[in-house]
C-alpha cells in the first residue's frame, strides 16, 4: 500500500523537473532490466518511480556499498528492495520470477565530470545472458540537477530521459559473450545519454 501511494505522489513530483522524457512506449509489459548511465543522486529514484508509474512494477536497484552510505539512502534503497551487488545475479533472477524489474548502473559510481565513464564490471552482460530478460538501455541527463559535488539538488535545472528499445540476447553466457554483450549494451546507453540532454 505504501509503495502504491509513494508512486502516485513521487513520480508526478519528479515529473515537474523532467523537461524531456522519450521512449516510454519501449518499456516492456513483462519484467525487464534497465541499464543506465549514472550522473546523480536522483538516478535510481527516477528509474524506480518511472517503472512503477508506467508499468506498475517494482524496480530493484543493484546497488554498491557507496549507494548504501548514509542512513537516508540506505533506508530508502532497503525499503524499495535494492539488491546489494554481492550475490546479485541469484537475487536478480528471483526478483524477475516474482514479476519485479531490475535496475543496473554499470559505471559502478556516479560520474565526477558529467561525462559517461568506462564500465567497471560486466554485470550488465551477465544479467542479460543469465536471466534472458529484456534489456532496456536508458540515457539519463541529471548531472546539473544533483551531482555528487552538490549537497542539495538544484531545482532550476531540468532532467532528461531517453529510453531505448528493449534488446534480447540468446547466446550462452560464456566469458567472451558476456564481455561482448556488455559492450553492446553500453554502446547503446552512451548513444541515448547523448540524446537525453535537455
Amino acid at each position: 500500500m505504501a509503495y502504491q501511494i509513494s508512486k502516485i505522489v513521487f513520480w508526478p513530483l519528479l515529473r515537474l523537473f523532467i523537461k524531456k522524457i522519450k521512449g516510454t512506449e519501449n518499456l516492456p509489459d513483462k519484467p525487464f532490466i534497465t541499464i543506465a548511465n549514472h550522473q546523480s543522486y536522483i538516478d535510481g529514484i527516477i528509474l524506480l518511480f518511472m517503472t512503477a508509474w508506467y508499468k506498475d512494477r517494482q524496480l530493484c536497484i543493484l546497488a554498491t556499498k557507496e549507494e548504501f552510505k548514509g542512513p537516508l539512502w540506505s533506508s530508502l534503497f532497503e525499503y524499495y528492495g535494492a539488491i546489494r551487488v554481492n550475490g546479485s545475479v541469484k537475487k536478480a533472477v528471483k526478483a524477475l520470477k516474482q514479476g519485479k524489474c531490475i535496475g543496473l548502473f554499470p559505471e559502478g559510481a556516479r560520474t565526477k565530470t558529467g561525462k559517461t565513464q568506462k564500465i567497471q564490471h560486466t554485470g550488465a552482460g551477465a544479467m542479460a545472458l543469465l536471466t534472458k530478460a529484456p534489456i532496456v538501455p536508458i540515457g539519463l541527463y541529471t548531472y546539473k540537477f544533483w551531482n555528487r559535488h552538490m549537497l542539495l539538488p538544484n531545482f532550476k535545472q531540468n532532467i532528461g530521459i531517453t529510453i531505448g528499445k528493449p534488446i534480447k540476447f540468446k547466446t550462452k553466457p560464456t566469458e567472451k559473450e558476456i564481455e561482448k554483450t556488455t559492450k553492446t549494451i553500453w554502446n547503446e546507453v552512451k548513444k541515448l545519454a547523448r540524446t537525453s540532454h535537455t
